[in-house]
């Protein structure tokens, strides 16, 4: 088989134009070689053509064929729902999942057997009320001195508290009576001389905190709290106990080294207004919707009194002993964290401002003082405990262990700044400590 070309033959118009000479076999040789290439090239275009189809048909079946699959599942399920078998989609749907878990406490609507949202209530989301019963271990620990020791009063309680939501009108955070079967916390003969020895009160609590919702975060509150503990001063060396009468001549106080009894008293109290985030402002035990605490803000007033020797920064006036008043206006701030069922909770308030100290009904410590000098306050209280509950129906039955701290300090501080750098700022003139741990049956209703 040959192929050869001819020498070129020129054409009109100056065009060069080859013939070609070919024998039989080269022609059909020709052919073959063409025929080959049409099966590939078609080959390679079916290939392609192929892997397209693949993929989007698996394209098609993943995705637009899923919904096709889901009903296969619902086929099945009529034996639990044989007389709704079209019911199990709207069961799952966002509308009902979104009332039963996310957006509403109330009871108009059965909860979820499987996973009951707490507390059950019993008189529906407008009357929601917490009925608490316990008792527990609480203490006084007060400033001590050299030449005084202070008891340390501790005493076995019994407590009762209620909180409520009473439609959207009032928020009783918490209406508190704490004793043992005492006095009342208020004596006016409460003072450091020989009668209050015939007056033993030991403990006792009140605490109220009420709310009222005016708007949808904001609610103005109001808080009052006051307690009493039974104070015994044991003086190391004798003493004058010193009040109005022999104020203006020490001379004629006389001295003795004899138990002083007295009755120390403790008043608290807060107005201010609390922001609740969620907007959904509750006294009750609940779930929050929300991580963003209450937060509560407000003006405090608060007053005790308890033996007491004059003394900065740890050096005491020695030889005198006072029913020393203390009493403090400033700002408070406040905090509740958590606090649902099954979970832990923390309750932290503190104040803080210009204090004052009287040492009898007409002398104050505050006026003694150089002239460059003020006297503030800090006062606080943190609570931690856990809810568990008990009885999961309705009403909720739940135990709560809880701890609580706090105290009060009073302090001189500088205003005007002096040449003497070698002094502090700051001098403290007293501090006391309160503490308490306690159990309690809480009753949702």
């Amino acid at each position: 088989m040959q192929i050869g070309l001819h020498r070129p033959r020129a054409t009109l118009g100056g065009r060069v134009r080859y013939t070609t000479r070919a024998t039989l076999g080269g022609r059909v040789c020709y052919l073959v070689l063409l025929q080959l290439s049409c099966v590939v090239l078609g080959a390679r275009s079916l290939l392609a053509q192929d892997v397209r189809d693949v993929v989007r048909e698996h394209l098609e079946q993943q995705l637009e064929g899923e919904p096709e699959a889901k009903p296969k599942p619902k086929k099945n399920r009529p034996k639990p729902h044989p007389s709704s078998p079209d019911r199990p989609a709207p069961a799952s749907s966002d509308s009902d999942s979104g009332v039963q878990f996310s957006v509403s406490t109330s009871d108009d609507s059965p909860p979820d057997p499987t996973a009951p949202e707490l507390p059950q209530r019993v008189f529906g989301k407008h009357l929601r009320i917490d009925l608490q019963i316990g008792g527990g271990y609480r203490g006084w620990l007060p400033q001590q001195f050299p030449q005084v020791r202070v008891s340390v009063g501790t005493y076995y309680v019994w407590n009762f508290e209620v909180k409520a939501k009473i439609f959207r009108f009032l928020n009783i955070h918490r209406g508190y009576y704490e004793s043992n079967g005492l006095a009342g916390p208020r004596t006016e003969e409460a003072a450091v001389a020989a009668q209050v020895a015939s007056y033993v009160p030991k403990v006792a609590w009140v605490l109220g905190v009420l709310g009222i919702p005016l708007w949808k975060a904001w609610e103005p509150i109001l808080r009052y709290e006051s307690r009493a503990f039974h104070t015994e001063a044991h003086p190391k060396q004798p003493v004058c106990v010193v009040t109005d009468a022999v104020a203006n001549d020490l001379s004629s106080c006389a001295r003795s080294t004899d138990a002083l009894r007295m009755t120390s008293g403790f008043e608290t109290l807060v107005a201010g207004v609390r922001y609740d985030y969620s907007k959904e402002p509750s006294a009750v035990i609940e779930t929050r919707k929300t991580n963003v605490p209450p937060i509560t803000i407000g003006i405090g007033l608060m007053s005790y009194r308890k033996p007491y020797q004059v003394n900065v920064n740890g050096n005491t006036l020695d030889g005198y002993l006072f029913d020393g008043r203390f009493r403090g206006a400033g700002l408070m701030l406040g905090a509740d964290f958590a606090g649902g069922p099954d979970r832990l909770f923390a309750n932290v308030d503190a104040q803080f401002g210009l204090g004052e100290v009287k040492l009898t009904k007409s002398l104050t410590l505050n006026e003694l003082a150089p002239e460059s000098w003020l006297m503030g306050y800090v006062q606080g209280n943190a609570t931690f405990g856990y809810n568990l509950p008990l009885l999961r129906s309705a009403p909720t039955l739940m135990f709560v262990p809880r701890a609580s701290i706090g105290g009060a300090s009073f302090f001189f501080f500088k205003t005007k700044d002096t040449k003497d750098n070698e002094k502090s700022d700051a001098a403290a003139v007293n501090w006391d400590l309160l503490w308490s741990v306690n159990a309690a049956l809480i009753l949702s209703l």
